[in-house]
């Protein structure tokens, strides 16, 4: 039997670890020689030790110098050149667009491009953001050629691709989320130490600042609640939440914070709701994990929230940047246990049905298999 290849290309071994490592093992297991793409920061020897091939690319997600992402360019074209893959998969937007170039020059290789959210991409519609995202959909439109498929992990990303024009039916799938552990995420018995946590980048399109306000609302009205925010700031993304002002916010004593950890399990077992007022997403691991364990969520009704928190059925969502709605929706939740209980439940199965690494992985190699026929 032929021997298949498949270039993995994403932004940094950390985000492969966390997010993908379970379908590019599936691919292992159905004989497929995977290499792994990325900007190595620590991980290239236990991404090495799962069997994987590693190449390192100087890529920097957060540069828009033309210089230096021409670098990465080039250092793409050399890799492809030289391990010859059958397929590449590449995954958030500025590798989409690089892989999308390579592939220009490589038409016999086929591209699967997943886009695993829009984000700042189309949340700001200052004059910049607005040149950026004109110049970014140009040149996609440009190099997405026969080659190329597009995999979403919701219907309203797949839409705005559709709509600038860079993509038809024909060359899309949706594919929700990344896959989650429910075998690892489950609930706990652990006692309840916090009454919400919120467990992500720390940013203002995560919406922080809302759940800052809503927390203060609360406290107004005698309501103080422990609230366990679990994660780092992302200098390289504009939206960043300084150390500073994380600092001042623990200090008086609104929030918990506790920078990122390797395991987020116990913590969110020690947590009553899950919340994310996030601005967009594309489907939030930290949203899939939390419902995985039982915890009701609160989320928006925004894309790739709305399609893991059901109004009503797993959880409350409210308007983005609404702090008054997210406060009314905590309180209504947060001091009814049945409801808690219900939600959290409702929550697990809809993960197990729709989100689970099985179902994930399954639809990926069918993808897989369709591009090598």
């Amino acid at each position: 039997m032929k021997k298949y290849k498949l270039l993995y290309f994403v932004s940094e071994d950390e985000y492969f670890l966390s997010h993908k490592i379970f379908q590019a093992k599936d691919a292992l297991k159905n004989k497929i020689d995977v290499m792994v793409v990325c900007n190595f920061t620590k991980y290239e020897n236990k991404i090495k030790s799962e069997g994987f091939k590693t190449q390192n690319i100087n890529f920097d997600r957060g540069s828009i110098n033309p210089l230096t992402n021409l670098n990465c360019l080039i250092q793409l074209l050399k890799i492809i050149h030289t391990f010859k893959p059958n397929i590449i998969q590449c995954f958030a937007l500025k590798p989409i667009l690089l892989t999308s170039i390579a592939a220009f020059f490589n038409k016999k290789i086929k591209v699967l491009c997943c886009v695993v959210g829009v984000g700042s991409l189309v949340i700001n519609n200052n004059f910049f953001s607005n040149i950026i995202r004109g110049f970014y959909f140009f040149l996609l439109r440009i190099f997405t050629m026969n080659n190329i498929s597009y995999v979403f992990q919701n219907l309203d990303d797949a839409e705005l691709f559709k709509k600038k024009g860079v993509i038809t039916n024909k060359n899309v799938k949706i594919i929700k989320g990344s896959g989650v552990d429910t075998n690892f995420f489950k609930k706990g018995n652990n006692k309840k130490i916090y009454d919400l946590i919120f467990h992500s980048r720390i940013l203002k399109d995560k919406g922080i600042i809302e759940i800052i306000d809503a927390l203060k609302k609360l406290k107004k009205k005698k309501i103080i609640l422990s609230t366990l925010i679990l994660g780092n700031p992302d200098p390289k993304n504009f939206s960043s939440i300084s150390v500073e002002k994380l600092n001042s916010w623990n200090d008086s004593k609104i929030i918990v914070w506790k920078p990122r950890v390797a395991n987020v399990l116990p913590y969110l077992q020690k947590s009553k709701i899950a919340i994310l007022p996030s601005y967009r997403e594309g489907l939030p691991r930290s949203l899939l994990e939390a419902a995985s364990c039982e915890l009701p969520l609160i989320s928006t009704n925004v894309p790739g929230c709305k399609e893991i928190c059901l109004d009503k059925f797993n959880g409350f969502l409210v308007n983005p940047k609404d702090a008054k709605s997210l406060a009314k929706a905590i309180k209504k939740l947060v001091f009814n246990q049945r409801l808690i209980d219900r939600f959290g439940k409702n929550g697990r199965a809809h993960i197990i049905k729709n989100f689970a690494n099985e179902f994930v992985s399954k639809k990926f190699s069918e993808v897989y298999q369709s591009l090598l026929k």
